[in-house]
Order: C-alpha cells, then structure tokens, then sequence
C-alpha cells in the first residue's frame, strides 16, 4: 500500500517512520484506508500502538508520519529463534493483548494481525503496526468482494462474513502462538487458497502433538483461540490474558490461584463458628443448651403443619347443597339493540399509490442507506409510497464524505448528489 521511510523530525530532532503513498498509484479506495489508517492511530492512545504524529500531502505524494519503533519484526524474531519457549510466548501474548483490548475498545477490528505487523522492541516488549486495512466494527466498505488480509492467519469467517468482530483478530492470535510454540502456522499450503481452503474446513495438529514441552493450560489457551466457530474463541482480549495468568474472567491479577482458596474458605468457616461459640459463651448458655432449645423450637413451628395433616383424612367433605331458591343470582341485563358494542362504522380502505424514486450520485456506485439499512447502490430506483412526507437517504462511497438526498415522492421524482472527495482537504 505504500513505501515506508526512516526520516527525522526537523522540529524536534528524533527519528520518524514516514509511510508514502503516490497518488497517481492509489484509486479512491486505497486512498481511503490510507486516511483511515491514520484516523484509526489517531484515535487509540496505548504504548503497544504505534502512535501517528501527520498526515498531508506534499508534490502529489500521500504521506503519514508515525513513531519510529526500533527493533525486529516477530517474522524476523521467529525465523532466527522458534520455536520460543511457553514463558516468552506467554509474555508476547499478553502484550498483543493489551493493545488488542484498546484496539477493540476503540471499535476498531485490525484484520491482518500477523507476526510481520508486531515489532519487539529493545526492552522486549511488541508494538502493533500496520493498521492499513483497520475496520470500524458495522462500517460497511466496497471491498465486499474481495478477502482482505494475510491467508496464513485470517480467520475462517473473513472468507465469508463480512460483520467481522474483534474475535477474528484473536483467531489470528491463535495462529501467531502456534507459530511461536511449534515453529510452524498451523495451515500452509501450496496456494493461498489451499491455505483459506484449510482454515475454513481442517482442524489443526494438536500443539502438544507438534510440542510436548508446553504446559496443557497454555495448549488448551491456544488452541481455544482457534476455535473455527467464533463463539468458542474467548469473548475478548482481556479473557485470553485472563486465561493465560491462570485465572478466571474478571478476577483481579495477584489473586490466590484455585487451588488454595479451599484452605482459606476452610479458615474462615472456622473463624464463623469460633466467633458464634464466644457469643454462646459471653450470654450465659450453653453451647448444649442453645441446641436444645433449636431442636425444641423446631417442632414447635412445625406442629399446625403436622395437625392439618393428620387431621385432612377424618374430615367429611360436607354434601353438594343446591343453590338457595331465596338467593337467585340477578338477572343479566340485556344489551340495548339500539347500540351494539361491537358496532364499528365500515371504512373503505384508500389503494397505496407506489411512486418512482431514482437516486443518482457523482461518482456513481455510492452505496444508498436509508433508515440506517443499506438498499443499492447508485444509479438506482426504488418504489415508495405517495404521499407528502420528505424521505432522506445517505450516499456513502470510499474515499468520499457521505452525501444527502432528500426527495418527496409526491409522484416519479428524483434526487442526485455530488461526493466531495476527503482528500482535497489535506493540505
């Protein structure tokens, strides 16, 4: 999508990542996930999200100015060291996850998630990079047809669904631990689409299979993460860090692992009834006696229960009486015939007229919304029913700032809007 350059920051002396993109090399669409890119960056504040400082243009050249991250790609990382043993992929794990959480926090859905887009650092800690095909969670792009990201490690429903959530970047995340654990993604393949083939439809080597060295909650993490439906993966970031700390959801980090909350449960019940003896003690009784009188009270409130029962089979069921001929239930007053209450006046239902409505844009092929639901694109046309109240629809294309149309299908009408590209505000 573009070139990237190691450049310096005249103003304050540090070194830069400046990403150019040749406007003469990119169509609308590309354009618009450059600028989205950049937003996207803008808008997440995290120290495991590289930080984006500009955007402009300058001589027919995009360009965007981002942090300069030293150090190597997790590629590189992986090629030079896997397999990496189960603490550093812990470690790494949990600091994708961080920033995944204030991606996915932020509404927003990485989509290419791999270890070519994670830079570890000098003091080992990885930045996510590389947020070129971001996506807002319900933005609808024109990419529809097309599968964007890396076939390695998308996750099955990108192939298909295009309401891609933030448990596609944790299958991903799957696909990148396997990789540090075994040496190896778990699908390859000749051809992208024999990878695609094998990620929608093949289960994968068990990890402990491949690497027996891993502890089993580690396994068992992973392999949860690439689950193929996504309502098996982990809900979010936070539970797979959650997971991999040994704890349960929710459950503040530091806390006692499982197996030793039984013995503090136990010391506490032992606290309870050493407490609840003093108080015997302190009032004179018994512990003894303070049983008696509930074993006495019991009993006691439980007697009318008991006499209601022994007593039920001596009761006679009293005769069946005839209804007393001095009490007649009173009469029912009659409905006047003059004013029937189900009586509605008969109404003669008005035919619905449908009307032609044609929505055009320029440029054409802007997707149409109306009440929030996409219908077509432009040119196009639609029925409406007559009548006297204004319909407003949105024009939205990539690349473009969304248009309005406001028509009144009183009878055949049309409505037409010209998109003002987003780029020519870039100075």
């Amino acid at each position: 999508m573009g070139v990237v350059y190691r450049g310096t920051d005249l103003t304050l002396s540090r070194p830069v990542a400046i990403k150019a993109l040749r406007a003469q090399d990119a169509d609308a669409t590309v354009l618009s996930r450059f600028l989205r890119e950049a937003r996207s960056l803008a808008r997440v504040e995290h120290p495991g999200v590289v930080p984006v400082y500009a955007v402009g243009r300058e001589e027919g050249v995009y360009y965007m100015v981002m942090k300069f991250v030293e150090g190597r790609t997790l590629q590189r990382v992986l090629k030079q060291e896997a397999p990496l043993d189960p603490d550093r992929t812990r470690k790494y794990l949990k600091d994708v996850c961080g920033a995944l959480s204030a991606l996915h926090g932020g509404g927003l859905v990485h989509r290419d998630l791999k270890p070519g887009n994670l830079i570890v650092g000098p003091d080992d800690r990885i930045t996510v990079m590389d947020l070129g095909i971001v996506k807002a969670v319900g933005e609808h792009t024109q990419t529809t047809s097309t599968a964007l990201g890396t076939p390695k490690y998308m996750a099955p429903e990108m192939l298909n669904d295009h309401n891609v959530d933030a448990r596609a970047d944790l299958y991903s995340l799957g696909v990148i631990a396997y990789e540090m654990l075994t040496g190896d993604p778990p699908f390859d393949g000749p051809t992208p689409m024999a990878i695609l083939y094998k990620q929608a439809h093949e289960a994968p080597e068990p990890l402990r299979k491949r690497a027996p060295q891993v502890p089993r909650a580690l396994a068992a993490t992973v392999e949860r993460l690439l689950s193929k439906d996504r309502d098996a993966r982990f809900p979010d970031a936070e539970a797979v860090v959650a997971a991999l700390d040994g704890r349960a959801p929710g459950e503040a980090p530091g806390a006692l692992p499982p197996w030793r909350r039984p013995a503090l449960i136990g010391g506490g019940a032992a606290l309870l009834v050493g407490l609840v003896l003093f108080l015997v003690t302190r009032s004179g009784r018994s512990p003894s006696d303070s049983a008696s009188v509930a074993a006495t009270a019991a009993p006691a409130t439980a007697a009318p229960a008991t006499t209601a029962a022994t007593a039920a089979p001596t009761a006679t069921p009293p005769p069946t009486a005839a209804p007393p001929e001095t009490a007649p239930p009173p009469p029912t007053a009659a409905v006047p015939e003059t004013a029937p209450p189900s009586a509605a006046p008969t109404q003669v239902a008005t035919p619905v007229r449908l009307v032609a409505v044609t929505i055009t844009s320029d440029p054409a092929g802007a997707q149409v919304i109306e009440n929030g639901r996409p219908i077509g694109r432009t040119p196009l046309t639609i029925k409406r029913p007559q009548g006297q109240r204004a319909l407003t629809y949105v024009l939205r294309r990539d690349g473009f700032a969304d248009g309005r149309v406001t028509v009144t299908p009183t009878n055949d009408t049309r409505g037409h809007a010209r998109l003002e590209s987003m780029f020519e505000l870039v100075p």
